[in-house]
């Protein structure tokens, strides 16, 4: 393995507060838990094949195996002492090598993994886009890169107190979470992001323990500070409290497995529309409908008729339910009343020439049988997502929750589509805080009909351009 000078650097600071660590990784450990729980949730095949860039002494090696069982691991560092303190660990369950990598430019492996991840190790790269792509290379088709990094705003207060002294820190810049995402193409994905503040006794604890994990590295091209400078920072840093922000940053990305193209609507809530857009989406895509689960057919028509009316689908562009239940209420709960058995895992997409647009029931957190719910069922069938949301009061909440779980589980989002009395300024703060596109807005309609669909269906991009979008465009009829 061969290194840059600035990357030996680092990988020697680090490889000699190996003995220690953890004894100052509280961030390190609360992140790589997160981290490790969000990986959790995503459908990885039996025994995957996993490259972890960055193990350290194996925190999110160690969460990873409590939580996904066997798997082909290859664990990898920049510093070997980090690499031998992860191997002194418990044995992981299957197949494990342990392996000095630059993460960064990661020679000599032949890829295909299933699992790529890292926690706060990619933020030392010098170029972190660029490096997540190349990392994003080796992936197998469907194979997801999940890291934890820092993100804008880390340390501000320790940049704050060498401000108040007349000099400027040397930590790293780190970018915004929307600026981070892998180079190249076929990913999908997004970051979410949350701010912690650690409180230090005074500022000289707060340097020791940064020594003590080994992130003394100065960003490139800075020096470290002289006796007296470091003793006016630290007055100053002491006088505003010594609190230090982290800014994480958690993002995962799927491969396309370039499979044909298909969208699933879902919703923020029950009544939101869904039907609607994915009448309004058939129509603007030449598409054909599924809707895998239907409820409350004893009180009015399935969906299925709703769509082909409003689109003017044929039949052969309509696909039966998996399931059909009569009450209104989740399918979990419409199943038990009527002592019918609901399976999600025996749900398959019907084959299709155009592309599909599938209609789930209710929000993604609604159950449809005893061990899953709608988003199991998205992450399953591996479609992006439009998300049907209301234009009014309390939709930037429900809005942002339902995307912050749908980035979590790396489902890709197409963007949103809201209903109800316009409102520019609802719109644009799902736009910016959910790093999403709204797709369309439909306003309060006199009248639901085959004309209005099409109107609205008029104004729709195509399904191209939004997979495009994503890094992700099939070859698709729009």
């Amino acid at each position: 393995m061969t290194l840059t000078p600035r990357n030996a650097g680092i990988g020697a600071r680090f490889g000699a507060a190996a003995p220690a660590y953890e004894d100052h990784a509280s961030i390190q450990r609360l992140a790589a838990e997160r981290l490790a729980g969000d990986i959790a949730l995503l459908p990885l095949p039996p025994r995957p094949r996993i490259l972890e860039i960055g193990c350290g002494t194996g925190l999110l090696t160690q969460a990873l195996a409590r939580r996904i069982g066997p798997a082909d691991w290859t664990v990898t560092d920049i510093a070997s002492g980090m690499l031998a303190a992860a191997q002194r660990g418990p044995s992981l369950p299957g197949q494990a090598r342990y392996q000095l990598l630059d993460g960064e430019h990661p020679a000599g492996l032949e890829g295909g993994y299933d699992l790529i991840c890292s926690s706060l190790a990619v933020q030392w790269f010098s170029d972190l886009n660029a490096g997540l792509g190349r990392l994003a290379a080796l992936l197998a088709p469907g194979g997801c890169l999940a890291v934890a990094t820092l993100a804008d705003g880390t340390f501000q207060e320790w940049q704050a107190a060498h401000a108040a002294a007349g000099l400027s820190a040397a930590t790293p810049r780190y970018p915004s979470a929307a600026a981070i995402h892998p180079d190249g193409g076929n990913l999908a994905g997004g970051v979410r992001s949350e701010r912690l503040i650690h409180n230090h006794p005074d500022g000289l604890r707060f340097l020791r323990g940064l020594k003590g994990i080994g992130a003394t590295t100065p960003a490139p091209g800075r020096a470290p500070l002289g006796a007296a400078q470091l003793r006016r920072v630290l007055a100053a840093f002491d006088e505003q409290g010594a609190g230090v922000t982290y800014h994480l940053a958690y993002g995962m990305w799927k491969k396309s497995n370039q499979h044909p193209a298909g969208v699933f609507v879902t919703g923020t809530d029950t009544g939101i529309g869904k039907t609607l857009v994915s009448a309004i989406l058939a129509r603007a895509w030449n598409a054909d409908y599924w809707k895998p689960v239907q409820t409350g057919v004893a009180e009015e028509p399935g969906d299925t008729d709703t769509v082909a009316q409003l689109a003017g689908l044929p039949p052969e562009r309509l696909h039966l339910p998996a399931y059909v239940l009569q009450a209104p209420l989740s399918p979990w709960a419409a199943a038990t009343l009527e002592d019918a058995i609901v399976d999600a895992t025996s749900i398959v997409p019907p084959a299709t020439q155009a592309p599909l647009i599938v209609e789930g029931a209710g929000g993604l957190y609604v159950p449809i049988d005893d061990t899953h719910m709608m988003i199991d069922l998205i992450a399953r069938l591996d479609m992006p997502v439009v998300l049907a949301a209301r234009s009014g009061l309390g939709t930037i909440n429900h809005t942002l929750l339902s995307l912050e779980a749908l980035k979590r589980r790396g489902i890709p989002i197409l963007g949103v589509i809201m209903s109800g009395p316009l409102s520019a300024g609802n719109k644009e703060a799902i736009e910016r805080f959910g790093d999403v596109r709204v797709l369309a807005e439909i306003p309060p309609l006199a009248k639901v009909d085959a004309q209005t669909v099409q109107a609205l269906a008029s104004t729709i991009p195509s399904l191209a351009e939004c997979l495009q979008a994503l890094g992700d465009a099939p070859a698709v009829a729009s």
